[in-house]
């Protein structure tokens, strides 16, 4: 079979294959993450869900007096809502990119794979998926998502947990006198074997929660890598070493006094010293499985090029915490910073080097090379190599033997090295002096060699 574009059908079929993954977002990119943390899942959410929440008022009960009267209030009703937001994405290719071989399968001739074109949307998911796995915990739907210059802009898509939950705090909704909050000191990593600081400072955290809180079932303790670690090495500081965390197969941990203590560590949840005290499944991932309109979309043609072919990705999402009373939750003071955990690069960049900076310089458009701009694809630079004293330009990296040049970039991360050595001197080279010079043998010379003589 000839190779041949797989046609607009064919792209469709793939595009329905990958669909769920795009509709459930963040929870089909990482499912091991609400696993771990053990964050509920909510489908068809389409605009937002409200779940109401009891919050029981205690010590009403009374001894019986006869004659006197007993009019209790149950507790109240708590709105707890999940307001989504929209995403997508639209990715660019071109029907000439698609120009292969459709692989028959041997046990049914109806059904057709074609591998380049699979690879290419998993890319496309892959990166959708990550876009929106980023802003599960930071996410911030007041980021202007055209401030470019805000290195924290793609959270724009959807407030995250730690966005709802700031939300509570500026309400008074979460504080120490709600017994939901607990001030701490800063939690670092052990600065030597005697160092129990950041496990006095993770009991501190333990002896603010509720009782009720201390009494559930299981407790997750949702924490940074980094502060995960600290507390697992100065518990073992506080013990000797004789007493060791409990460290399970996910990578999370527990300690022998505490069973129903379950410390997560995890990288999305960002770096700092914050912590979180929560009962299971009381974060809620919301996203839409009932329109139709989420999913993957093909569209092929444009004003510029008939052949073009886009992919367009969508979904609806959003977050919740269900119940932020001292009975289920907890939180610290602290840092938490987000962590970018997207894609393979994020910029497409030309970075332009020197192997020695010593030897030489390089310069793009007249200026130092700042090797963290982007670069739209058909963008002219300009760059020149200087050599320094004492140094010589050899060429560039691509074997261009010319100082100045321009290159027009292609819209991915690109680079070139200006490639110098050290320049030669008088006494680098030889002196042609006669004593330098070998002597020629003088043929009129009888040889010394007694056998030659006569």
């Amino acid at each position: 079979m000839a190779a041949d574009f797989i046609g607009r059908a064919a792209l469709e079929t793939i595009a329905n294959k990958f669909s769920p993954q795009i509709i459930m977002g963040a929870a089909r990119f990482r499912p091991d993450v609400f696993t771990r943390m053990k964050i509920n899942i909510e489908t068809g959410v389409q605009y937002q869900s409200t779940k109401t929440v009891m919050l029981r008022k205690g010590h009403t009960t009374q001894k019986k007096v006869v004659g006197d009267e007993v009019n209790s209030t149950a507790g109240i009703l708590v709105e707890r809502k999940c307001v989504t937001a929209l995403a997508w994405n639209r990715y660019k290719d071109n029907r000439d990119n698609y120009r292969e071989f459709a692989v028959v399968d041997t046990d049914d001739a109806t059904k057709f794979s074609y591998p380049l074109s699979e690879i290419a949307m998993m890319a496309c998911i892959a990166n959708y998926g990550e876009d929106i796995f980023d802003c599960l915990w930071h996410g911030d739907e007041s980021i202007d998502r055209k401030d470019k210059t805000n290195p924290k802009w793609y959270l724009h898509i959807m407030d995250g947990f730690i966005t709802y939950l700031n939300k509570d705090v500026a309400k008074g909704y979460i504080s120490s006198d709600f017994h939901n909050f607990v001030e701490i000191s800063a939690i670092d990593n052990p600065a030597d074997k005697d160092d129990t600081s950041a496990y006095e400072e993770f009991l501190k955290f333990r002896a603010g929660w509720h009782q009720n809180l201390k009494n559930a079932a299981e407790v997750l303790v949702y924490c940074s890598e980094e502060t995960g670690a600290a507390i697992a090495r100065a518990y073992m500081n506080a013990n000797g070493g004789n007493d060791k965390v409990r460290y399970q197969a996910d990578d999370t941990y527990k300690f022998p006094e505490w069973r129903n203590v379950v410390v997560v560590p995890e990288s999305s949840f960002g770096t700092g010293d914050k912590l979180i005290a929560t009962v299971p499944y009381n974060f809620d991932y919301c996203v839409d499985t009932a329109d139709a309109r989420n999913g993957i979309h093909v569209q092929e043609g444009s004003d510029k090029d008939a052949l073009d072919i886009f992919f367009q990705p969508q979904s609806v999402q959003g977050v919740r915490v269900v119940n932020i009373s001292p009975s289920s939750f907890c939180m610290s003071n602290g840092s938490l910073v987000p962590n970018d955990l997207a894609g393979d690069y994020t910029k497409d960049v030309f970075v332009v080097t020197s192997n020695d900076a010593t030897l030489g310089t390089v310069t793009v458009n007249s200026a130092t090379p700042d090797n963290t701009v982007g670069y739209a694809a058909g963008t002219t630079l300009t760059l020149v190599a200087t050599a320094a004293t004492g140094g010589a330009f050899q060429s560039w990296s691509d074997g261009v033997t010319t100082e100045s040049r321009t290159v027009v970039t292609k819209g991915q991360p690109e680079g070139l090295m200006a490639i110098f050595k050290k320049a030669e001197t008088d006494d680098d080279t030889p002196s042609g002096g006669d004593n330098d010079t070998p002597s020629e043998p003088d043929n009129d010379t009888p040889s010394e060699d007694p056998g030659e003589q006569s």
